[in-house]
């Protein structure tokens, strides 16, 4: 019989991506990893404690490329505006590791890399502990959201544009005597997803920092 494959984090890690790839989610068994692997189940508990673990690593690779090179400047609302679109924009690129990252926060390097320039920054601006804490969760459960709402009509690339003319179509044919407003504006809605992201994300950043 040959020797067992070798392994490695990192390819322990690729191999559950391509699962959650497969199964939609999370859905599968370290039984199914190993088999993929080519290697019993028990040899991936030689790298991570068990599948949380290993879910936990996948998820904050793929926030690598929001901290990769990032710099801390003297604008401090700037660098917060600048990490959470590149976190919106790294799970939108890939909708299966944003259902792991909104599981619960990864408590490894990346996350905690962004944890540390958000909450910094928050804390640079005037705020006190407590404010700046709360401060940090909505701007990250603001982007987060944003980026679950739209990796589905990311997903759809051209057909996007149809998309929203259709649902724009919806809209203008309303009652105008009872969506008055709606009918109104109906041609103007379902602007670019990234410019409704960076208004509300401005309008955030000054609502929670104001008077400091």
């Amino acid at each position: 019989m040959g020797r067992p494959p070798r392994l490695s984090r990192d390819a322990i890690c690729d191999a559950a991506f391509a699962l959650v790839v497969e199964t939609g989610g999370a859905d599968f068994t370290l039984r199914d990893l190993g088999n993929r692997l080519g290697v019993d189940a028990t040899a991936v508990y030689r790298h991570f404690a068990d599948k949380d673990d290993l879910l936990r690593e996948v998820g904050d690779r793929s926030m690598a490329p929001v901290t990769r090179g990032f710099t801390i400047t003297d604008d401090p609302a700037e660098d917060i505006r600048r990490l959470c679109s590149r976190l919106r924009s790294a799970l939108i690129k890939s909708p299966v590791s944003l259902s792991i990252v909104a599981a619960g926060p990864t408590r490894r390097r990346n996350e905690l890399l962004i944890t540390e320039v958000v909450v910094g920054a928050l804390r640079r601006m005037g705020l006190g502990n407590s404010r700046a804490v709360i401060a940090y969760h909505a701007l990250i459960e603001y982007t987060l959201g944003s980026a679950w709402l739209d990796a589905p009509l990311a997903a759809k690339g051209a057909r996007r544009s149809a998309t929203y003319r259709a649902w724009r179509r919806d809209y203008a044919s309303l009652d105008p005597d009872e969506f008055a407003d709606t009918v109104a504006v109906a041609d103007e809605l379902y602007p670019s997803s990234d410019a409704v992201f960076q208004a509300g994300l401005n309008a955030l950043i000054t609502g929670l920092t104001r008077g400091q």
